[in-house]
């Protein structure tokens, strides 16, 4: 019981929570505390085209015409997506709001401010993409916000509510909409926006299809979409066309038909073979991804580097700038990846890199562009951080391991607790 408090957040100081990194959690340690859970059986998400696993996928991460995503309320479920990685399953919880728990055992979200609010407590918001949602991060107590939190009170004795507020594949410009139409309704002490990664990526597709020269089949592209915005476009597009209507009719069709056929059969052999002739499938594939790699690979990369960084300080400005008007306190933390900085990669990290799509070097003169400009109190700079690192940190080019997102909260936690009173 004590090794599933531990994995829980319940520790009492900070060599009990480094210990905790020392020996890499398993997938039976994240199941048997998930079998702790008042649920009969935990649902799995799977990296599968079969529209059973579809289904769930979208029933807990629901696409929303103007967030792009947001994650469905009281789920309790597996996740295991990674074909490259650690194939390691994450345990996702959320709150009746759709807000990611920090531990287990956590109540509602607005229950803890409740109660923080009485207390004194200061309430710290944490946004961001998957990596501050949790995916690498095993267990809910293992997230950077839930790991901030613990320190804070562990190293810094500072009793805080901190809040994930991270959904996948959010960017800057996702989290300043969240920010600005629902957080600030009732706002906490202060807001950490942790991102970059996904927002080089959004912002060069953006800027690249504005600026492409050829004709695309991705039209009604404006600056502030996202890849989600995109995808949701493109469905409306052809919602009267008759033959993109029989053509998904067929598919879709054909897709249920083999799910049930792999439901019957009870094999995971079989389940395997199909899911692998449904990546001709268009109707669950983003066809559309590898062709905005593509233009942006073609494009100027130096002037769309610039342009995505100047994007993005401009958003931490207006961020900053609408916390202040509410006595918020802001800050902004980009996060580090392997396509900036110079860690010594581990021979696994080094596979990712080189399975990494091609963007014309777009991300790191994205980081060189934000990294040169002289950045006032509120940016912090996290790009290096693991420049003296040996150990493996990440899972992909980006996600991170649970020791990751340890070193990661660290610092946040020490900068939080210098800065704020």
């Amino acid at each position: 019981m004590h090794r599933l408090q531990a994995l829980d957040g319940c520790l009492t100081s900070m060599d009990d929570l480094r210990l905790s990194f020392e020996s890499a959690l398993t997938n039976e340690e994240v199941l048997a505390l998930a079998n702790t859970l008042p649920v009969g059986k935990l649902r799995s998400i799977k990296n599968e085209r079969l529209i059973d696993n579809v289904l769930l996928a979208r029933s807990v991460f629901t696409p929303n015409p103007y967030y792009g995503t947001r994650l469905a309320s009281n789920q309790q479920i597996l996740v295991d997506v990674d074909e490259l990685g650690a194939k390691d399953i994450d345990l996702l919880m959320t709150d009746s709001e759709g807000i990611t728990k920090n531990r287990v055992s956590d109540d509602n979200t607005s229950d803890r401010k409740i109660a923080a609010r009485g207390m004194g407590k200061q309430v710290i918001t944490f946004f961001g993409g998957s990596t501050t949602m949790g995916t690498g991060s095993r267990l809910p107590a293992f997230t950077i916000p839930s790991l901030v939190e613990q320190i804070l009170l562990l190293k810094h004795q500072r009793d805080t509510v901190c809040i994930n507020r991270g959904i996948l594949g959010m960017t800057s410009q996702d989290s300043f909409n969240m920010l600005c139409a629902d957080e600030l309704r009732s706002p906490p002490d202060c807001v950490v926006f942790y991102t970059g990664w996904n927002c080089v990526f959004n912002q060069s597709a953006i800027l690249a299809l504005l600026s492409a020269k050829v004709n695309s089949e991705i039209t009604g592209v404006h600056l502030g979409m996202s890849t989600r915005h995109i995808e949701h476009g493109m469905q409306l597009s052809r919602q009267f066309n008759t033959s993109s209507a029989w053509t998904r009719a067929i598919w879709l069709t054909l897709n249920r038909t083999l799910t049930k056929f792999s439901q019957l059969s009870h094999s995971k052999i079989v389940r395997k073979l199909l899911n692998r002739f449904l990546t001709s499938d268009p109707t669950v594939n983003h066809s559309f991804v590898p062709k905005l790699i593509e233009t942006i690979s073609q494009s100027n990369t130096d002037e769309i580097a610039q342009a995505c960084a100047q994007d993005y300080l401009r958003l931490s400005r207006l961020a900053h700038a609408c916390c202040h008007s509410e006595g918020v306190k802001f800050f902004n933390f980009i996060q580090p990846c392997l396509s900036w900085g110079n860690k010594p990669t581990t021979s696994i990290e080094q596979t990712y890199i080189a399975n990494s799509p091609p963007m014309g070097d777009v991300q790191r003169k994205f980081y060189e562009q934000v990294a040169s400009h002289s950045h006032p109190e509120y940016f912090h700079d996290l790009g290096r951080i693991f420049d003296s690192v040996s150990k493996q940190v990440y899972i992909d080019t980006g996600h991170l391991n649970p020791y990751g997102n340890f070193i990661v909260a660290e610092k946040i936690a020490d900068q939080l607790a210098t800065q704020l009173k």
